[in-house]
């Protein structure tokens, strides 16, 4: 048996379940050019001097500061596993990125979810979950399945926050949006992508494809200024505004 395949077999499941927990899965949900990687490292939804890691394929953060706090990124299985085990008994503030040297591909993504998912604890601080092109990872539309589906459907209890970042939500998962109670929704590509997330949020469709990406504003106004529609739970929940996708500060719409 592959020595990696073996050591992930005997992964602990995680530990000390808290079902206190408040359920905090947040969706980014943007067509290129409409901010969702900006969002995740300005919005704040993961905390300054948070945990947090993260499912990295195109380096996004690996390498670079993510609110003040370098983000180290390893290609390496091992050292990845390694480093996440010793950062979380340590219990401080950190940031770490796993690049899959196979890209965004299924089985990259549940290598990932199975060491993250190892981890979990309902009684040490929480542990942010960043999954980057998820869409290019779960190749269906319906139940997500393997530890990554359990990291958003049990995950909660024992203190992990995934944020999931894709272009259309037609095209990941069921579980990834039901158990998602945050959106994060940016400029999307079609009118059809626009009545999708009208449709499952309760929002005008009209409001979702008045949104401006920030491609668009960089050519029209000469700044990456990306408008964005906020969706937490409750009715008419709901924050209409715009960011500079370069330095996160707020702009005003226009």
């Amino acid at each position: 048996m592959n020595p990696m395949k073996k050591a992930l077999q005997s992964l602990p499941n995680p530990v000390n379940a808290n079902p206190s927990h408040d359920a905090e899965h947040t969706v980014y949900i943007a067509g290129t050019g409409g901010g969702k990687t900006s969002a995740v490292k300005f919005m704040g939804l993961v905390p300054k001097g948070s945990q947090a890691v993260f499912f990295d394929p195109y380096s996004n953060y690996a390498g670079a500061k993510f609110q003040g706090q370098m983000c180290h990124g390893t290609e390496s299985r091992s050292q990845f596993l390694k480093a996440l085990i010793i950062e979380r008994k340590r219990g401080a503030a950190f940031k770490l990125a796993y690049v899959p040297p196979n890209g965004a591909t299924s089985e990259e993504l549940e290598f990932f979810a199975s060491v993250v998912w190892a981890v979990g604890n309902g009684r040490a601080s929480k542990l942010h979950v960043i999954i980057e092109e998820l869409a290019s990872c779960a190749e269906t539309s319906g139940k997500l399945k393997g530890r990554a589906g359990e990291l958003l459907r049990g995950g909660r209890q024992y203190g992990l926050v995934v944020h999931s970042v894709f272009q259309r939500g037609q095209e990941v998962p069921k579980t990834v949006t039901d158990q998602s109670s945050t959106w994060w929704i940016g400029a999307v590509n079609s009118q059809n992508d626009a009545q999708w997330l009208a449709a499952r949020r309760g929002i005008d469709v009209s409001v979702i494809a008045g949104l401006v990406s920030a491609k668009v504003n960089k050519t029209r106004i000469g700044e990456p200024v990306a408008h964005y529609l906020l969706v937490r739970d409750g009715i008419g929940n709901v924050k209409h505004a715009a960011f500079h996708c370069a330095t996160g500060a707020p702009r005003a719409l226009k």
